[in-house]
């Protein structure tokens, strides 16, 4: 996430005869001499330009709700100085569990219409009744927008362009059209649910990225901090882990990080498995077996693999 990219979609994105949304969320720390604190901005921007989302999960704390600000209006362009800092803000969050910036948004409708809007989006369908989730927040849109079918368009009008960082520490754009966008199902309410796991293994895999690690062969290489689609091939690895019969959210863990690192098919290793099984037969976690193996061991089982002709 750069300035450039904010200040690109500003341009070419926002149409002129919409509003430009900034989406922040005050459980994020942000310091009070910051400009992008809200208090600031209520003196720079006007009372005006902050629209509050009522979360119902945080009736209690209103002052805990995200908020919404309006940056430009049809006869008002925004700022590119809040645009850069709310773009390096985002940056910042990379590696965070909770980001301040939550993303820009843009549409024709009034701020008090988007962000009924957004929070009506967090109601998710349960096998009875409904539930709330904060989908609003960066890892639970990208986790949301993932469990769309290639074509398929949420349900983002009256927002016209949606623009959010996404756990890579790239950025990803959502688009909304009236009439188009389907409902979702219990799929994204289940996704939703495992949002916790999925930040906490995506934080151990930023980690253990840094680490000077002398065996990770699979180890993401790339100019971003971590590979596109991250939340998704973090819960895929957590949904395989489960299917393993692993319980424990460390072993889960573990044995996601490890095949994230080493190979994708580690799972699938005859000794890899006796282990996995150990675990499930409640003998020993996953984790402690895995404390004990070395980097041979671990070259040993990606070189089975390899030979066997399983792709890394």
């Amino acid at each position: 996430m750069t300035p450039t990219i904010v200040q690109t979609f500003a341009s070419e994105q926002h149409s002129p005869s919409a509003s430009l949304y900034l989406l922040l969320d005050p459980l994020a720390d942000c310091a009070e001499g910051d400009p992008l604190n809200l208090e600031a901005l209520r003196h720079t921007l006007g009372d005006d330009a902050l629209t509050r989302l009522r979360r119902p999960d945080l009736d209690h704390t209103p002052h805990a709700c995200p908020v919404l600000v309006t940056l430009a209006t049809a006869a008002i362009k925004p700022s590119e100085y809040l645009l850069s800092l709310s773009a390096l803000r985002a940056k910042e969050d990379e590696s965070r569990s909770r980001r301040y910036v939550c993303g820009w948004l843009s549409s024709t409708a009034i701020a008090a219409t988007v962000s009924t809007n957004l929070i009506e989006l967090g109601q998710l369908p349960l096998p009875a009744g409904t539930q709330f989730f904060p989908v609003y927040e960066p890892l639970r849109l990208e986790l949301l927008a993932a469990t769309l079918k290639h074509g398929e368009m949420g349900s983002w009008w009256p927002i016209h362009h949606w623009l959010f960082p996404t756990s890579s520490g790239a950025s990803s754009l959502l688009v909304g059209q009236p009439d188009t966008g389907i409902a979702f199902g219990l799929r994204a309410t289940a996704v939703q649910q495992d949002a916790a796991l999925v930040s906490s293994l995506l934080n151990t895999w930023r980690h253990a990225r840094r680490l000077p690690l002398t065996y990770a062969p699979a180890r993401w290489r790339g100019p971003t901090l971590l590979p596109p689609q991250a939340a998704a091939q973090a819960y895929k690895q957590i949904l395989q882990a489960r299917q393993m019969g692993l319980v424990d959210q460390k072993d889960i863990v573990t044995l996601a990080l490890h095949t994230l690192m080493l190979h994708s098919r580690l799972h699938e290793h005859i000794d890899v498995r006796r282990l996995i099984e150990k675990t499930v037969r409640n003998e020993m976690s996953l984790t402690a077996q895995f404390k004990a193996l070395n980097d041979q061991y671990w070259q040993r089982i990606v070189s089975d693999l390899t030979l066997a002709g399983a792709h890394p």
